[in-house]
């Protein structure tokens, strides 16, 4: 049976660097329940069903965990933040490895790019991706290793699983070659990287390159259907988004997508081979992060999502965006709105394939 993996967001507690950027106190939540309907109907702020948490309490976790596993999902993608030995938000993974008695499988996308504050057009530098040299990766690794030696974290013929965010940059080569070795240092057989690819063209330049180091292609959504939807009207999305995020327009319309067109376009043109994990979503709202500069995608529907999953049913992944992107509106945590619709979804289909 297919096995499902939710990105994991873990932006949920205080940590220094963001109550310096954004003010004493910032978690998501601060964007999530300051957030205002922008037209009628708009259903803004989303509620969660089971209270406002804080991810350093290991009850939260406990409780994440057991929903994880009621309804049939299969793990976890923590977002790694790491810039050359400083960290970002890497608590809740390393309280996970502590709580060993949490049975909850995991495994690391590390989300390799800069952090930037934007506001009215301008925007500055808080933290810069750079890559550094084989010291730098040395260091890297070693913070991994005891990540990958868990049990629970996923691996697929005695690698582990390292998804990349950002899966073009000139030291990719070098760096996973660098890993793969480690890991066959360590008693793995390897590493095993996941390429992110936000659009066609960037899975066409991933499966250009020549590395020796096991690799899949992923898919990720809602953007790469996003973006077949844009090729395939881009003349007209061009000019409406143009319009929409013109610092100098008053207009409160926000660009929104179907989703269910998304993803029937998507099923349409799905690339189907050994080498590709395909992505999975329900909806999307980022105006809780960007106000009017965000943009919606209306849920999909339960027959969508059936049609998607039978398509991609015999696969050995979907990664779904995401269990709690709250500020994006990609929420597989219960809300008041919905209940806990989509895992409901999860554990039918689960259930169905058995």
């Amino acid at each position: 049976m297919i096995k499902k993996f939710a990105f994991f967001l873990p932006q949920f507690h205080e940590i220094k660097e963001n109550n310096e950027w954004w003010g004493k106190g910032f978690t998501e939540w601060v964007n999530v329940k300051k957030s205002k309907p922008i037209y009628k109907n708009h259903k803004q702020p989303k509620e969660p069903l089971d209270g406002y948490y804080n991810l350093l309490e290991k009850k939260t976790v406990e409780h994440q965990t057991e929903l994880m596993k009621k309804y049939n999902m299969d793990g976890m993608i923590y977002y790694h933040y790491y810039f050359m030995g400083k960290k970002l938000l890497e608590k809740p993974a390393e309280n996970l490895l502590k709580w060993t008695d949490i049975e909850q499988p995991f495994f690391f996308c590390w989300a390799n790019h800069s952090w930037i504050k934007s506001w009215e057009g301008t925007s500055e530098m808080l933290v810069e991706q750079k890559y550094g040299t084989e010291v730098d990766w040395e260091k890297h690794f070693e913070y991994l290793l005891p990540f990958f030696k868990d049990k629970r974290y996923e691996k697929k013929d005695n690698k582990p699983l390292f998804m990349i965010f950002n899966s073009i940059f000139d030291e990719k080569k070098d760096i996973i070659s660098f890993f793969d070795k480690k890991c066959k240092e360590n008693g793995f057989d390897g590493i095993y990287i996941i390429n992110s690819c936000f659009t066609p063209n960037d899975y066409n330049k991933n499966c250009a390159e020549q590395y020796n180091v096991s690799c899949s292609y992923f898919l990720r959504e809602p953007n790469y259907s996003t973006e077949l939807y844009i090729n395939f009207c881009r003349r007209v999305i061009r000019k409406i988004k143009k319009f929409i995020i013109s610092k100098n327009s008053k207009s409160k319309i926000i660009l929104k997508y179907d989703g269910n067109k998304l993803l029937n376009l998507a099923i349409n043109k799905m690339v189907k081979n050994d080498k590709v994990i395909h992505g999975l979503f329900f909806e999307w709202d980022n105006t809780p992060r960007h106000s009017k500069r965000g943009y919606i995608i209306n849920p999909i529907s339960k027959e969508t999502f059936f049609n998607y999953m039978d398509k991609i049913k015999d696969e050995e992944y979907v990664f779904i965006n995401a269990w709690n992107e709250w500020a994006e509106g990609m929420m597989l945590e219960g809300t008041k709105e919905n209940g806990y619709k989509y895992l409901e979804w999860i554990k039918e289909f689960s259930d169905r394939e058995v």
